[in-house]
This record gives structure tokens, sequence and C-alpha cells, in this order.
């Protein structure tokens, strides 16, 4: 009885909630509207949800119930007492190889399609593994963590003193620091000094390195136009010792949070102002030779993290985030000195955000020096674009 009220609980969720705003949020005001529900049946009940969403746009034609069923069949290899209940026999077949459970399941559903998870394959970006991608929802993400310079030592200690399991990251290719992988999850409160130390940032976030920084590449100054929580600005600090930097967000949460931040990394940029980097006349009133430009996007890459996006998506909106991109970088390239560097990212897939993107800047006289999806969906990770540019000296014609 207990497991059929859950269910049930679950399938109420599904029916109330429609993708306005970012679910882990909701559920926090709906178990505070319910509080007669215990932590652990919240915990529950909140899994059931995910792994819905989980299966993206695949098997939307049986009832939520069968479908929440197939998700925690599909995402967990640990038995599942929901499972051991309402679906014996597949209780009994959780620790399988994905691809006997994906028979499994298209045995019970003929319709069954792994490539309908994201169904947008011909919208990828170059380079995409469309099947590896759609199996990515089915695999719960990895935390990861950036050792910070002159801690590469003490971090995994600390680790290892409390017990916690860690592994070294492995994005496939050469990071300039020390990057751990843990389970999601995992508590790191009062471990060590956050942001000081380490810092909580996603793999394919710090693969951005690569493009950011070139071998014997020195930068003085740089502006992070669109800082967001801070991730990237921090690591150009490390990258580049001593660079002086501009960061700004058209969000003053943000700005307050990355003060914070900031504060807690033991950094202190040359400025932190707000800008709506749509409007030419909010920009700084100077040019810089380093800009990075992370810009808003479908976050198409990070949907793993956030799987309802994906299944609340409408693709009708890669062109208006397409067009507000070309926007913003128009007005921010008039700010590149001759001869200086941007770097675009996304955390896009989407080809339209990413070659379309960098397909505009080259016509726009900038040179293309490197660019590349970084596909963290084989690491448990994010997956993400990046191009980067230098403004001629003079322009080609």
């Amino acid at each position: 009885m207990k497991f059929d009220n859950l269910l049930r609980y679950a399938v109420r969720i599904l029916s109330a909630y429609s993708g306005e705003s970012p679910l882990q949020a909701w559920l926090k005001n709906f178990y505070r509207e319910n509080p007669q529900m215990g932590s652990r049946d919240r915990k529950q009940v909140s899994e059931m949800v995910y792994c819905f969403f989980r299966l993206g746009h695949s098997l939307k034609n049986i009832s939520a119930e069968e479908r929440i069923l197939a998700g925690l069949f599909l995402s967990n290899s640990n038995k599942e007492q929901l499972l051991e209940h309402l679906r014996p026999e597949w209780h009994v077949r959780m620790e399988m190889p994905m691809e006997e459970k994906l028979k499994i399941v298209r045995s019970a559903f003929p319709d069954f399609d792994i490539l309908e998870i994201f169904p947008w394959t011909n919208q990828l970006s170059a380079g995409m593994d469309h099947r590896a991608f759609c199996l990515s929802f089915l695999v719960k993400p990895k935390l990861f963590i950036r050792v910070r310079p002159g801690f590469e030592k003490a971090v995994p200690q600390k680790l290892l003193d409390h017990s916690i399991d860690f592994q070294d990251a492995d994005p496939g290719f050469r990071l300039p620091f020390r990057t751990f992988s843990l389970n999601g999850g995992t508590k790191l409160d009062n471990l060590f000094l956050l942001n000081r130390e380490a810092v909580i940032q996603d793999l394919s976030s710090q693969g951005t390195a690569i493009f950011l920084k070139l071998q014997g590449e020195n930068e003085s100054e740089a502006w992070d136009c669109c800082a967001g929580s801070g991730g990237k600005s921090i690591l150009l600090a490390d990258l580049f010792p001593g660079c002086q930097l501009t960061v700004s967000d058209i969000r003053e949460t943000i700005l307050k949070n990355l003060s914070a931040r900031f504060k807690e990394a033991g950094l202190q940029p040359l400025r932190i102002i707000k800008a709506d980097l749509t409007d030419a006349n909010d920009l700084p009133g100077q040019s810089f030779r380093f800009i990075v430009a992370d810009l808003p996007c479908t976050g198409s890459g990070t949907w793993s993290r956030t799987p309802e996006a994906l299944y609340f998506f409408n693709p009708q909106s890669i062109s208006n985030y397409r067009q507000r991109q070309e926007k913003i970088l128009s007005n921010i390239t008039a700010h590149l000195n001759p001869g200086a560097v941007l770097v675009y990212i996304t955390c896009s897939v989407f080809s339209d955000e990413n070659e379309r993107i960098s397909g505009f800047l080259t016509e726009s006289g900038l040179k293309l020096e490197k660019q590349g999806l970084i596909g963290g969906y084989e690491s448990c990770a994010d997956s993400m674009y990046a191009a980067r540019f230098t403004k001629r000296l003079t322009r080609a014609y």
C-alpha cells in the first residue's frame, strides 16, 4: 500500500508541474505545502519524478505510472523497493548491463526507441554520438571539483580523511590542474575551504581551459562578460595569475553572489559591473585584450541534470537564443582590441548555437583559431561548445 501511495504522489506532481520553474525548486514548495510526507518518502517520490523526465521524449504513449517504473528501472543499478513491489520481474534484473535492460523495456513496450529521448538528431553539433548522448540521460551526473593552485595535496588528503569516495576525472584531454569526480549529491560542507582550496565546477566547464589558454600564453587583463556563478572567472584567475578581471552580469543577485564567492576564493576583481549585453550603450567604456563570452543558450548540454527541461523543450526557441547571441556578440566584439582574443562558450549541443554562431563571427571579421564540442555525456558531465577567435589587425577583404 505504501508504494502505491508514493506512486500516486508522483503522478499527482507530474499532473501539476508544467515546467515553468526548475523542478528542484518546485518540489521544495510542493513538499512545504504537503508536510505529511517524511524525508525518506520525499526522496523516493522525487526520484520517481526525475526518472519520468529522464526518458525525455520516448514512451510518451504510455501511462505516467508505467513511464515512472520504466525510468526507475533504466536509471538505477541498485535494487529499488518500489520495483520489488510493483515490477518484481524488473527488480531482479536491476544490475544487468544497460543494453540488456533496454531489451527488457522494449519487450514490454515495443514502440520504445532510445533515440527518441533526444529526438533532434539533425540539429546536433558536429561530432555528437546521438545514441550515446541519449543514453547519458539515464545515468545520473557526477559531481566534479577542481583543485586550486597550491592545494593539490591537501584537498585529496581531506577527502581521504573523511572517507569520501573520489577518483581522478578523465575528460579525454590534459587539464592544467587536478580535478576529481565524486558521486552526485556528495556533501562537501565544512570539508575544506570551498572556492579557496577547491571549486565545484563541471568537468566540461573545466575543459574550456584548453580554449582559454594556449601553451606559453599569459594575459594581464580579461573581461568575463556574462560571469554567472563565477566559475570561469576563478578559472581565468588560476590560468593567468595576476590578471586584472572585469566581470559583468545583468542580474543583481548574481553579482552579489559573485562578490561573496570571489571573497571566499581570495580574489579581488578589478571591477564587478551590471551590464545588459544586448544594449551597446550599457557595456564598459573600454576595449579588452581578452573576452570570455559564456552566453545564455538553451542549456541543452546540461539537461541530464535538469531532465524536465528536455521534456518541456520547444525547439522553436533555438532561433530566439541564436538571435540574442548574435546581438550580444556584435556588441562585445566592438570592445576587442586588434589582435585580441574572444572565447565563445555555450552549454548547448545544438549546431545553430555553436558552429553557426562561429560562422557568424568569422563573417564579422574574426579569425577562428580552434573550436570543438566538449562531450561530457561520455563522462557523466555536461556537454559544452567552445570556440576561440582573434580580432584581425586589419580586416580581410
